[in-house]
């Protein structure tokens, strides 16, 4: 929903620090709408032949949790809308980035007249007269005199510039291509995933649904498949199943405050996570917005025994594959040279 700040409006009021319209999105998950929404969803899903494993509310997001292998049971038989599959990026694979273009990076491009500046912006009167006097001193290469100061270029000039220099840049870093349909073999089947979508749009789009439930029209609605990491807590289920469990919550924020937060699983909701920080009683409420990762330590155990399952099927495999020679099998002439 569209954001509507008001100082004085608390959706929630034992959050002071909450302020604006939530369009009735912070709801608790027990909701009646959002449980019949997940009915509705569920049988849609059903019904082309596909599964639910979850789904995950935030606040202006449906997150759908498919059963990937149920996806081969789904019958393309109607056109549904076109399914873009989102790659994360390799620098992050699980959260939330923020880009705040007043503030620099390490990887930043100035020119020379930008550096002169010291990066602060005056009006253009102003910038040429600072320019045109701190202008670097050339040499000609020939006769050795110092050449006339050079004029300065216009703030357009500098801007192409950069330009070209951010394209040049980009044209020559190393990058992997990623699957794309008609182009590479690709392990999503979209065909699949576009007549699961349409399912679930045509449901929920009903004019009655739409008008008692509103989900359309407050949320953003994504499909995904389980993250089966149980180090890592993904979806609603695992955050249910993790309560009163150790956890820690990394964050990330605009403001670079990004720290790693430590305690008992308390809540998750649409709009926050609840940790009993250090098992000291003092609750913590994180958004979701800021949260990158929920680790859960104890989940080790469980991914190393699922590793040493792997590894031990895949010996077993190999034993199955290969095949002994009894002494008996082997003719006479085979034991000589």
């Amino acid at each position: 929903p569209e954001a509507q700040y008001d100082p004085d409006n608390h959706p929630i009021p034992h959050q002071p620090w909450r302020r604006g319209d939530t369009d009735g999105c912070h709801d608790p998950l027990t909701a009646s709408w959002r449980l019949e929404a997940e009915s509705i969803i569920s049988d849609a899903v059903t019904v082309v032949g596909a599964k639910v494993e979850d789904v995950t509310w935030y606040m202006a997001k449906c997150v759908i949790s498919i059963n990937e292998q149920s996806l081969s049971d789904v019958v393309s038989y109607t056109e549904g809308p076109e399914v873009r599959v989102v790659y994360p990026e390799t620098e992050d694979i699980a959260g939330h980035m923020f880009d705040d273009p007043d503030v620099g990076t390490d990887n930043e491009l100035f020119t020379e007249e930008d550096e002169i500046l010291d990066f602060e912006q005056y009006d253009e009167e102003t910038e040429y007269e600072i320019l045109k006097a701190n202008m670097p001193e050339e040499i000609d290469e020939a006769t050795g005199e110092p050449l006339p100061p050079r004029e300065p270029r216009s703030r357009e000039e500098r801007v192409i510039e950069m330009e070209e220099e951010w394209t040049n840049r980009w044209l020559d870093e190393p990058r992997e291509e990623k699957p794309a349909d008609g182009m590479f073999s690709h392990p999503v089947d979209t065909k699949a995933l576009s007549v699961v979508s349409q399912a679930i749009i045509t449901a929920l789009e009903d004019e009655q649904v739409e008008e008692k439930l509103q989900v359309l029209s407050r949320h953003d609605v994504i499909l995904s498949s389980p993250l089966d990491n149980p180090c890592i807590l993904d979806s609603q289920k695992e955050f249910d199943a993790a309560r009163d469990l150790d956890v820690y919550v990394e964050t990330r924020d605009p403001w670079g405050s990004n720290r790693v937060l430590g305690g008992k699983l308390v809540d998750r909701n649409a709009m926050d996570v609840i940790i009993n920080q250090d098992n000291s009683g003092r609750m913590v409420t994180i958004p979701n917005s800021m949260i990158h990762q929920v680790l859960l330590p104890s989940g080790l155990a469980k991914g190393n025994a699922r590793m040493k399952a792997d590894l031990d099927a895949e010996d077993n495999e190999d034993e199955e594959d290969g095949w002994d020679v009894e002494e008996s099998d082997v003719e006479e002439e085979d034991y000589v040279e």
